[in-house]
């Protein structure tokens, strides 16, 4: 789908279907824009591949993986463009998303994971006093803090990336 691709991003896409290979971050109801993100990248429909792959796991929406700055970034991407989502559905989607892309990356570098939820209307926490707190996720013995966006928004991946220091 992509010309010219540096030797860890042509590793990856060749691991799978060719069918998942998308150009839009977005979907689900969910606009993302790809403005100043690096030309030099895989977006993965995380859905069509693990349907190609049989798979019937929790999963995210899409997986992204970019070179910056010659860093490797690895970035599970949640849509909730529907209605508000739920916490813990969008944390097991997106831990599975971070597994998911540690097996594309077995054999390279380890990436910089970092997990990202774009939603409408934000996400539910089971607990009220928990409303507005950081999205958590451990992974690989660490804990990532989530990224949230709204969908829609102009340059929306770019400025949650760029924000946090990964563009």
């Amino acid at each position: 789908m992509q010309l010219n691709l540096n030797k860890e991003l042509a590793y990856i896409q060749e691991q799978v279907s060719q069918n998942s290979i998308t150009k839009d971050c977005g979907g689900e109801g969910c606009r993302v824009y790809r403005t100043d993100i690096p030309s030099q990248k895989v977006v993965i429909n995380v859905e069509k591949e693990f349907d190609s792959r049989g798979a019937s796991s929790k999963r995210c929406d899409r997986l992204l993986f970019y070179r910056h700055k010659n860093i490797l970034y690895a970035v599970p991407i949640e849509l909730k463009g529907r209605g508000k989502g739920d916490e813990s559905q969008v944390l097991e989607q997106l831990k599975s998303g971070l597994e998911f892309a540690a097996t594309l990356v077995q054999d390279l570098k380890e990436p910089i994971y970092v997990p990202i939820v774009f939603s409408k209307r934000g996400i539910r926490s089971r607990s009220p006093r928990h409303q507005n707190r950081e999205l958590k996720v451990k992974f690989k013995g660490k804990t990532l803090t989530v990224l949230t966006g709204r969908c829609g928004r102009t340059k929306n991946l770019a400025n949650l990336l760029s924000n946090a220091g990964y563009l």
